[in-house]
Order: C-alpha cells, then structure tokens, then sequence
C-alpha cells in the first residue's frame, strides 16, 4: 500500500495499478531519504516530476508544501491513476498532471519557472538502453536553464554512477546517493557563475 509519508496529507492512500511490474514506487526509505535532503527548499516551491507515475513523489512535494508541482506521465492507464490521486487528496490548484512524453519538449514549455526542484524517475530499462539513457541525460541538461539558482535535480538510477559517467557538464553534481544495490539517487544544481 502506497502512503504519503508527511505533511497535509499524511498517510493518505495513493491508488496504484493492480501490477506492480507496471510502476516502481519509490520505497518509503529512499521517499523520506530524499525529502529530508530537500527540507527547505519544497515550502512554496515550483516541482517538475518527470516520469511522474501515480505521483508518488509529486504529491509527496505538495503535502510537504509546494506551491505548484507539474507531473508528466505518458502511459494512459497510469496517467489516470495519477488523475484520481490528485482529485482523491484535493489538491487540483496545486497538482498539475500532464499526458506526454517526459523526453519531449512539452513539460519544459508547460512548468511555471524558474524550478526549484525537478524529479526524474525514468524506467529502469530506458536507463539501461545506451540510446534513451543519452536523452534522458539531454534532458536533464535542458531543465538547468529553466532551474533556479538554489533549485535542484533528483535523478533515481538502477546504474552504479562509478561504472556509468552521469555528469552533466551545464550542472553541478551529482551528489550521489547510494539506496540499495540497485538504486542511486543523484542530485544535481545549477553551476555557480563563480
């Protein structure tokens, strides 16, 4: 059972498909690791969650407190579930659910700028594929001009990031985070003009 961890909707019910092959939630731990990492910088901040699925994270950033989070999910069924979960918790002025690709150009032109906190959580097997793991990190690139000065970015990865070079030169970081044998989280900000 997928819960929000804190906030105004502790412990409130997130709907989630019947497969749990469909969807990889983030567990609960790596859940609270991360927001612990982003006390203070979700109170009235702009959230873009790209491969948003149910919303696990996007709308654990609005019972935390942001102002507006945009969640881009592509898949039909699971956008749907995404839908009920923010009409189920209420929180339709603050929740934005997106349809579309995560890679493509849309999410970029539809969040409020500039972001203080972006979310990636791609398919492990887009991860893996030399080709989608390129314009994953294309991406990524693109939000760091849209990215306020303090803002930062969260990439969960099943690849070990000695083994696989996740740097991106236009950001800071990573900053990583080892979850499990099989999850990093990496954190990336905007580059100083120092």
């Amino acid at each position: 059972m997928l819960k929000i961890l804190s906030g105004q909707f502790r412990s409130r019910k997130l709907k989630t498909p019947r497969e749990n092959d469909v969807t990889r939630p983030w567990t609960g731990k790596a859940r609270e690791s991360v927001m612990n990492q982003l006390r203070g910088h979700l109170n009235e901040s702009i959230v873009l969650d790209l491969f948003a699925g149910v919303g696990t994270m996007g709308l654990e950033a609005v019972s935390r407190g942001a102002s507006t989070v945009v969640m881009v999910e592509k898949d039909r069924k699971i956008f749907e579930l995404l839908e009920q979960n923010i009409k189920t918790l209420g929180c339709e002025e603050q929740a934005v659910a997106i349809q579309a690709d995560a890679l493509s150009s849309i999410p970029l032109l539809r969040v409020p700028r500039p972001v203080d906190v972006a979310f990636i959580d791609p398919p492990y097997a887009m991860m893996k594929q030399e080709s989608l793991f390129k314009m994953i990190m294309e991406q990524i690139e693109k939000i760091g001009p849209i990215l306020d000065p303090e803002g930062l970015i969260i990439l969960r990865t099943p690849m070990n990031p000695t083994h696989t070079d996740h740097a991106i030169e236009t950001l800071a970081g990573p900053e990583i985070h080892k979850e499990s044998s099989t999850m990093w989280i990496l954190f990336y900000g905007a580059r100083s003009n120092d």
